[in-house]
């Protein structure tokens, strides 16, 4: 309870010093490209009739649909290369080629091949966050020690048993660190891919707003999808701070 609070304690304050940062910073440049927190607060009405709450949910659907397929087929080819040296053999040499290759720089190709629509922005999603996934899996199940299983084994404990009771634990700590890293870079490339081919979405909202020159609206857009990141990334950590004790458990 203390660490929370002392975490809830220290939010308020970064909050505290970013508006205050945010209000000065207004008041000397005094121009409407930098309006101060207050006029962008009281646009938040103008948010709501504009319909951003669709704006978000399209948001929300692509980033769910392209980390979940990713963090569900990464955390399969990373178990499965963890675990057998041959199928890590021959397909690290492949993680390792394709991962320092940007992947925003295959966006016109995947446009051509895909289209302009929603299977684009959840591919490039799932590029960028896949390899992450293998490579965090892969490693800790590798870091396993072997002496857990040789208990196992001994005990006739069922390869099903041996997993779940070892190898998911293990895995799934390396599935929600990944995730904290991932979440910030997948609402990035979403950004970036929600300015083509789309008329919803917080990448296109913000952009809208932008070339409208309507900046209290985009910048209460900003911090709507900023507080949207940041509500994923407390849900991934309440998630890990209520499966830690059960996987200590299992590795006890």
């Amino acid at each position: 309870m203390n660490r929370l609070v002392k975490r809830i304690r220290g939010i308020l304050v970064a909050l505290i010093i970013v508006h205050l940062i945010w209000f000065v910073a207004s008041g000397i440049l005094d121009k409407p490209i930098l309006p101060s927190p207050i006029i962008v607060y009281q646009a938040f009405d103008s948010l709501v009739k504009a319909q951003l709450g669709w704006h978000i949910l399209v948001s929300l659907r692509r980033i769910f649909f392209g980390m979940g397929l990713a963090l569900v087929m990464g955390s399969g080819l990373g178990l499965l290369m963890g675990r057998s040296k041959g199928w890590n053999n021959l397909l690290d040499p492949v993680i390792y080629l394709t991962y320092p290759i940007p992947k925003l720089a295959l966006l016109p190709m995947i446009m051509l091949l895909f289209g302009l629509g929603e299977v684009s922005k959840i591919l490039l999603i799932i590029l960028i966050v896949f390899p992450q996934v293998v490579l965090s899996v892969r490693d800790a199940v590798q870091e396993i020690p072997e002496h857990l299983y040789d208990i196992y084994q001994c005990m006739q404990a069922s390869s099903w048993q041996t997993f779940r009771e070892i190898t998911l634990p293990a895995s799934f700590s390396a599935v929600l660190s990944t995730s904290r890293v991932s979440l910030g870079t997948a609402i990035s490339v979403l950004f970036f891919t929600e300015n083509y081919g789309t008329k919803y979405g917080m990448g296109y909202f913000i952009m809208d707003a932008w070339t409208r020159m309507d900046y209290p609206m985009m910048y209460g857009a900003i911090l709507v999808l900023s507080g949207l990141g940041f509500g994923l990334f407390l849900l991934i950590d309440l998630l890990g701070v209520t499966t830690i004790k059960w996987q200590k458990k299992k590795l006890a």
